[in-house]
């Protein structure tokens, strides 16, 4: 028995964590993050502002008590106590269509309001995404910052043997001692980096990343390029889908509909209501009283404003105004949008021939190195001309992360544009 617990626990032990990928982090940033909620509960708000528009639709009914005590008996009989209670419906028959406007223009906002929270969830795993490429950067760059420091140790102690007997100047030795630490200082800044990158992620899944969980960061989805997206689909995409420039479409709209709304006040209303009292004339309805009357009435009344000091005016001026300015700012929104997308798509293609000439820019400095260690060796290159290989080695490899993930970067800036990102909306 014992024998097989302890099987069982180095199975554990052993057993791989489970690889945590880009996917899996945005779709926690969505069910977690705060504005998200906070988006989720916008939306609710404008749905309920659709049901308050239904409400003139519907009759509305009011009933009540009333109590009175005078100080003696009126000239109309009603003793110095009594009381009644009322009962009425009521409905709004004609009002210059201003329910049907509103009621549409609630409708415009509520679509607004899930547009807008499907806006906040494409930036969400957006900022996700980003902070997850921010991190791949940061282990890259160390990764070779630590290289670099690796090559500079050993032909510093390489070059402290020629120095020891005398076929190396001391000047050249300190050289590559200040090179040396020169890379210590950039291996400790690539190592904060990553600690501020994964603060970063923090932020953007909305919950901090524990250690374990950045050793089983699966980083997999960099070895291969993203597809390309075309620059006619993708802007045809961006103007059709773009969450925010179709949210404030439908803002635009809503604001046409109150426009025509504010018209109504220019308009007569209808209103029919239905009314009954029971009032007890001679005592409270739980005392002794004998004595009641009963009342129904029906009652039909149209009316009209014809002065208001202007408020109908100003009411309709703003309304206009209100839909003008969000005109204006929908052509500034498709302006920008389209204007982010052709720089997204340019810097994009030029990411991508910057990382072909990276590629062999690395080729060609770790060729570099090779040949030049072998000349030093043999006394015909100097040991200026191997720091300066190996100076080379280390900027390729710092030039082919950054084309790398630049051309990673641009592709969420895309993804985003045009809607691209999974966050279970559609």
């Amino acid at each position: 028995m014992k024998r097989l617990l302890v099987l069982a626990t180095l199975c554990l032990i052993a057993s791989p964590l489970h690889a945590l990928t880009l996917s899996e982090l945005q779709q926690e940033a969505l069910s977690g993050r705060h504005t998200v909620k906070a988006s989720e509960a916008e939306a609710a708000i404008a749905e309920k502002k659709v049901q308050e528009a239904r409400s003139p639709f519907l009759p509305s009914v009011d009933v009540g008590y009333e109590a009175n005590r005078y100080n003696h008996d009126t000239i109309t009989e009603v003793r110095e106590k009594n009381d009644g209670f009322t009962g009425s419906i009521a409905v709004n028959v004609f009002s210059g269509f201003k329910d049907a406007y509103s009621l549409k223009a609630a409708r415009f906002g509520a679509e607004a309001g899930q547009l807008d929270l499907r806006s906040t969830r494409q930036d969400v795993s957006q900022n996700v995404a980003l902070a997850f490429l921010g991190v791949y950067r940061s282990r890259q760059n160390l990764t070779v910052a630590q290289d670099a420091v690796r090559l500079y140790r050993d032909r510093y102690r390489e070059m402290e043997l020629k120095y020891n007997v005398g076929v190396l100047k001391k000047r050249d030795l300190l050289t590559v001692k200040v090179e040396m630490d020169n890379a210590v200082q950039t291996e400790r800044r690539t190592q904060a980096n990553i600690t501020s990158a994964l603060n970063t992620l923090s932020l953007a899944v909305g919950r901090p990343i524990t250690a374990n969980e950045v050793n089983a960061l699966d980083f997999s989805l960099f070895k291969e390029l993203p597809a390309v997206i075309e620059s006619a689909e993708g802007k045809e995409a961006l103007l059709s889908s773009n969450s925010e420039l179709l949210s404030l479409k439908e803002t635009l709209s809503g604001a046409a509909m109150r426009k025509k709304a504010a018209r109504a006040a220019y308009m007569p209303t209808l209103d029919l209501s239905a009314t009954y009292t029971s009032r007890y004339l001679d005592d409270y309805s739980f005392g002794s009283s004998e004595v009641n009357g009963d009342d129904v009435r029906l009652t039909a009344s149209v009316s009209m404003n014809l002065f208001d000091g202007l408020k109908k005016e100003a009411t309709l001026s703003q309304a206009s105004l209100t839909e003008t300015a969000l005109r204006h700012q929908l052509r500034e929104l498709e302006n920008s949008l389209t204007t982010n997308f052709d720089n997204a798509i340019l810097e994009r293609d030029v990411a991508i021939d910057n990382l072909a000439v990276a590629r062999s820019g690395l080729a060609e400095a770790e060729e570099n190195l090779r040949v030049t260690d072998l000349a030093f060796e043999q006394g015909v290159a100097t040991s200026t001309e191997v720091l300066d290989a190996i100076f080379s080695l280390s900027r390729a490899r710092f030039n082919h992360i950054s084309a790398q993930t630049d051309v990673f970067g641009t592709h969420f800036t895309l993804l985003r544009l045009t809607e691209g990102f999974e966050t279970g909306d559609r």
